[in-house]
């Protein structure tokens, strides 16, 4: 099928029992083992249940069996140089077993490989198969099918048998006990033990460097009443371990004023972008490329078959996916399958508390060239916000559009995204939007902490460094990319400076001052209104003193918004700083004689920033400006 993503390592396995053709042997030869890791996968650094590459067996030779006599049975053990981490079972291990049942395989002649079988009914023609008693292991018996040896679970006739055992986990080893031993002794077949759904914590996976990453080794050996012939001394590499995530934000627009309302403006993007291309994955393997397929996965009581090929790769969170009984208890779990795909969280910090922060449900990034999922305008690769849960990790798919809107506890809050379909042949960012909207004249507060930050991850983030029956599959610690980063948005006073630069009243003149509110204007402008803090500055200079609140139109008090110098500031000489608290702000001055018989003359006042707050403005086209920098003109 199609769907099967089967790899060029596959062909490692190349013959074994029910697949080859036969050549009769005489008593036999020496049974010889082989042992590879079928790939050498890179995994995430800052993850705790890392898949690793398969590991298989491949035994040749031997000496035929009694027909009929009990197989020799042995143990496998599995010792890696990182904690094991693949889930185990619920319960209390079995008497006898070297650890707790978990979903780790081990799977004999491949079955349910589609590989075509020369004795049919066995190999990989044979139905899927699990020991029951992983503490233990099963009996089985040898029979043979003209001149092939076969594994069955009768003693007087040919029947398919166990074919599928689960591995006992304690701390960095994997036990599988009792293991038939079938020699295959036919030339040209080989007898095939492959190991799979192995997880490990690659936070802990030694301190070994080669070239820049953290192999992580396995080391295979046998013991019981009947070994095979395995040296493994200096290990085999299983995977690599190399930082996987590089979250960062980009800013897009930082600075607002309070009395220009905003709605979903958009203020930064978060990004997380992967530093290899299979760092991402969807939950299960996306086995289809119609539009809007969704690849969270469902549970099933029937399993996953489309994902239970030994040997493929599927680039998903999940492995070799079989519903099994494990355990004393015998409750049914789904062996290799993850609880969700790749997630990334958001924890902010320090939010306004007087406006609505939204973060976009979809991924911002267009589909990367030549490469299409799904329908053509279907987003590449699409994610589902999830909106609620706890430290379990168990989240719902929101269903509130394109934006959400956090909600804040102690100025923080926490969002999270999955992973749903993903193109893991090539690097891709997963890009996500913050926005801000506030209403005119309600500026957003800033908590006492500064600007907002945030702090992106995978998730769920989780202190189970060891294997366990109950913890996320997959979870994560922070890692070291994973740092407070901020949010640079500056909502500043609707403020306008003036400055006057000579007023007077002394040696017979005076100053007349009219301050305008000019928000209220046919452009739709949201109207503002405050006061105005004066500075004097010069011979005589009064303490600051305020008029206002101007109305915008400067309504029917003229009082509010002018005034003659001799009332406020008499005997003053020199230049006068209006700070107003609105848009738009615009003064007149006028100097004259005592009833302007001799002399007199009136001026603008000049629009100015100081460099610390923002100013607004009117452009000659009616559109409002702003301005940040140094004293600068505007009129």
């Amino acid at each position: 099928m199609n769907f099967r993503r089967w790899i060029t390592a596959l062909a490692v396995v190349t013959l074994f029992v029910g697949m080859a053709a036969a050549q009769t042997s005489g008593g036999g030869t020496a049974l010889t083992c082989n042992t590879v890791a079928q790939v050498t996968p890179t995994i995430r650094s800052e993850g705790l249940t890392e898949e690793v590459g398969d590991i298989v067996i491949t035994c040749q030779g031997g000496s035929y069996l009694t027909t009929g006599s009990p197989i020799p049975q042995g143990n496998i053990v599995i010792s890696l140089t990182a904690p094991v981490t693949s889930r185990l079972a619920s319960g209390t291990a079995p008497t006898g077993a070297a650890g707790q049942p978990s979903e780790a395989l081990l799977l004999i002649d491949e079955p349910n490989s589609g590989l075509a079988p020369v004795v049919s009914g066995f190999g990989p023609a044979a139905p899927i198969s699990v020991c029951p008693t992983p503490g233990s292991g099963c009996v089985e018996y040898a029979q043979q099918v003209g001149t092939i040896p076969v594994a069955s679970s009768s003693a007087t006739s040919a029947l398919a048998t166990y074919n599928v055992f689960q591995g006992n986990v304690a701390n960095n080893t994997i036990s599988f006990q009792g293991i038939p031993f079938l020699p295959p002794v036919t030339e040209g077949v080989s007898r095939v033990y492959r190991i799979t759904n192995v997880r490990v914590n690659a936070t802990s996976a030694g301190s070994s460097v080669v070239s820049g990453v953290q192999p992580v080794y396995a080391y295979i050996s046998t013991n019981g009443a009947s070994t095979l012939p395995i040296n493994s001394q200096n290990g085999i590499t299983v995977a690599f371990v190399s930082t996987s995530l590089n979250p960062y934000v980009t800013p897009t627009n930082t600075s607002f004023v309070q009395c220009q309302p905003q709605t979903t403006a958009l203020v930064a993007t978060l990004n997380y972008a992967d530093l290899f291309p299979s760092a991402f994955k969807t939950r299960i393997a996306p086995f289809s490329t119609a539009a809007n397929s969704s690849y969270i996965g469902t549970s099933s009581s029937i399993g996953y078959p489309q994902q239970s090929v030994p040997g493929a790769l599927y680039g998903s969170e999940s492995n070799f996916i079989l519903p099994v009984n494990i355990g004393v208890s015998g409750a049914g779990v789904q062996a290799g399958l993850a609880d969700f795909g790749t997630r990334f969280q958001a924890v902010f910090a320090n939010l306004p508390t007087n406006a609505t922060i939204y973060v976009s449900t979809q991924n911002l990034v267009a589909p990367p060239s030549g490469t299409v999922i799904g329908g053509q305008n279907t987003p590449e690769p699409p994610v589902a916000l999830l909106t609620t849960g706890g430290a379990s990790g168990v989240f719902t798919a929101s269903t509130t559009g394109t934006y959400y809107p956090l909600t804040l506890t102690n100025n923080g809050a926490t969002v999270v995204w999955e992973v749903v379909n993903n193109n893991t042949s090539a690097n891709v960012d997963f890009t996500f939007g913050v926005y801000l909207t506030y209403a005119a004249n309600n500026p957003p507060v800033i908590a006492p902490g500064g600007s907002p930050t945030v702090t992106m991850s995978y998730a769920p983030i989780s202190g189970v460094g060891t294997a366990s029956a109950t913890a996320n599959v997959p979870r994560f610690i922070l890692g070291t990319a994973s740092t407070p980063q901020p949010i640079n948005v500056v909502v500043g006073p609707c403020q306008t400076i003036l400055l006057f630069p000579f007023v007077v009243n002394s040696v017979g003149f005076d100053t007349g001052v009219a301050i305008s509110n000019t928000s209220a204007d046919p452009f739709s402008t949201p109207t503002s209104s405050g006061t105005c803090q004066l500075s004097w500055y010069g011979l005589n200079a009064p303490a600051q003193t305020t008029i206002g609140p101007v109305p915008a139109g400067n309504g029917t008090n003229p009082a509010a918004y002018s005034f003659v110098v001799s009332g406020v500031a008499p005997g003053f000489e020199g230049y006068m700083f209006a700070v107003c608290n609105f848009q738009f702000a615009h003064g007149f001055a006028f100097i004259s004689d005592p009833g302007a018989r001799n002399l007199a003359m009136g001026y603008l006042a000049l629009i100015v920033t100081n460099g610390n707050n923002q100013i607004t403005y009117r452009s000659k086209t009616g559109q409002a400006g702003t301005n940040w920098g140094a004293e600068t003109l505007n009129n």
